[in-house]
């Protein structure tokens, strides 16, 4: 019963800009996939560790594909109830990773959905993080992962999604690695939202027994 967090960043041509949200453009590229998978029920703090992260600039986009579809297939085979928990990954990272697998011809397509979608459960931290949202139509608007990370006291990380392709095309690749590890706190901003939603709904039960007059109810 295990969590696997992922993150991806993509190349965000110049000539090109759509290149960097859409996979099937000619230029459009995995630039490195960063992923941690925690074999644990119940995640705490103490269990946090840095992520693993694939560089396309070390070897290729398809090689780094290979390693970690290999990775995630072991993973979705051995854990009948593992969770790909991200942060708005089931908009982007999931649907870019699975169309970037197909475009390198990593695995059929059949097998490919199974390993990424119809097999794992998917857990979207940003569609979740809409209860942290003060606007009347959060239904419909999530919030960003900056909003969430301050609302509990998560450091965020300084710059913009464009400075991974910048920091590539210098060759900047130490920048490039912090601003991904700057990034990495899923795992926090999980457990953060799970004990967020755990009180909520502790405070809605209590305030039923005291409806009833049932304060000292336990």
């Amino acid at each position: 019963m295990g969590y696997l967090f992922i993150d991806i960043e993509t190349f965000i041509d110049k000539e090109l800009p759509e290149s960097g949200l859409n996979p099937y453009l000619k230029t459009s590229k995995i630039l490195s996939i960063a992923y941690n998978y925690y074999d644990e029920f119940h995640l705490t703090e103490k269990k946090i560790k840095n992520p693993t992260i694939l560089k396309e600039w070390e070897s290729s986009e398809k090689d780094i594909l290979i390693k970690f579809y290999r990775f995630l297939k072991m993973k979705v085979e051995d854990d009948n109830f593992i969770k790909i928990v991200g942060f708005n990954q089931l908009k982007f990272d999931m649907s870019y990773l699975f169309a970037r697998l197909i475009m390198n011809k990593i695995a059929e397509p059949e097998e490919t959905y199974k390993m990424l979608y119809q097999r794992p459960h998917c857990i979207d931290l940003g569609q979740i993080s809409q209860i942290l949202s003060k606007n009347k139509y959060k239904e419909i608007f999530n919030v960003n992962q900056a909003t969430a990370n301050r609302f509990f006291g998560i450091p965020v990380r300084k710059g913009k999604g464009t400075d991974y392709t910048i920091y590539y095309v210098n060759k900047e690749y130490n920048k490039y690695i912090k601003a991904v590890y700057d990034e990495f706190v899923f795992e926090l901003l999980y457990i953060h939202l799970r004990r967020h939603i755990y009180k909520k709904k502790t405070m809605v039960k209590d305030e039923k027994f005291k409806q009833k007059g049932l304060t000292d109810f336990k």
